[in-house]
């Protein structure tokens, strides 16, 4: 995980949004503040909000559902060619 990452991971818990969707940290700005001897970063963080948690949820749920299926297809399938060539080859 890269700094930038982290210091989005800790800017999200820091702040505390519920269902954050989509969240993101960049630099703005940066300069040398001579009067006070100081390196000056404007950050900028940016948090998108899941207004529908529970759709959000039950769509991702679906996802996987169908990734798993897809999945369990394919390896059925592949064992079904494994079988019928072991038997044509016999």
């Amino acid at each position: 995980m890269n700094k930038w990452k982290q210091l989005q991971t800790l800017l999200d818990k820091t702040y505390g949004f519920d269902h954050i969707k989509k969240s993101s940290v960049k630099k703005v700005k940066q300069y040398y503040d001579e009067k006070t001897d100081e390196y000056v970063f404007h950050i900028e963080y940016r948090v998108v909000r899941d207004m529908n948690p529970e759709e959000t949820e039950r769509q991702e749920k679906e996802q996987r559902d169908a990734e798993k299926i897809e999945t369990r297809n394919l390896f059925k399938d592949i064992n079904a060619r494994v079988v019928y060539e072991q038997n044509g080859t016999e």
